[in-house]
């Protein structure tokens, strides 16, 4: 799985073969399809695997209480430090290298992820804490703003200087500011 995620977050799904994940996974072929029957079998774990992973680290305690300033905030560090822990899984969800159909499973882990949210920024919006933008637009400002700065070829060091100073600049533009 592991380098899987690895080959599909630096080269995308489509570009990935089967031999490719199990060579560098250092397995044999028939081994690999006797867990994943099929590249779309891989690509739809993969993509649980990492959505999941990103739910956990990000979501599922979530601080209904707190103001929308401090859920941002609070939602920056955790993807940053998911990002610092995880660096392919947070390149393969930012990426989305998706290029395959997603099974039932994923299908319903994907709408329920979009559905969680899409809450959590609707009670922003209800709150008057940011504009009242669709959905897709706040989701791509907090997130291609954080893809942009996760993909930078820069020392560690100066990408947690840069998600700081990123991750300020996006609640600002949220809150339209």
């Amino acid at each position: 799985m592991a380098a899987a995620i690895e080959l599909f977050a630096a080269e995308g799904y489509a570009s990935v073969s089967v031999p490719e994940v199990a060579a560098r996974a250092g397995v044999g072929l028939g081994t690999l399809y006797q867990r994943f029957p099929s590249k779309e079998a891989l690509g739809n774990a993969v993509f649980r695997r990492c959505k999941r992973a990103w739910a956990a680290a990000t979501l599922d305690v979530w601080p209904d209480a707190a103001p929308p300033e401090t859920q941002f905030s609070l939602y920056w560090e955790r993807l940053c430090t998911f990002a610092e822990k995880h660096r392919d899984m947070a390149l393969y969800n930012e990426r989305n290298p998706i290029g395959h159909a997603y099974d039932a499973e994923s299908l319903a882990l994907r709408a329920e992820l979009d559905r969680r949210s899409e809450a959590v920024l609707q009670g922003w919006v209800k709150a008057d804490a940011v504009a009242d933008l669709p959905f897709e637009v706040m989701a791509g400002l907090i997130h291609g703003s954080f893809q942009r700065i996760l993909e930078l070829p820069v020392p560690p060091r100066r990408r947690k200087v840069l998600m700081r100073a990123t991750g300020q600049a996006v609640w600002r533009a949220l809150a339209g500011r």
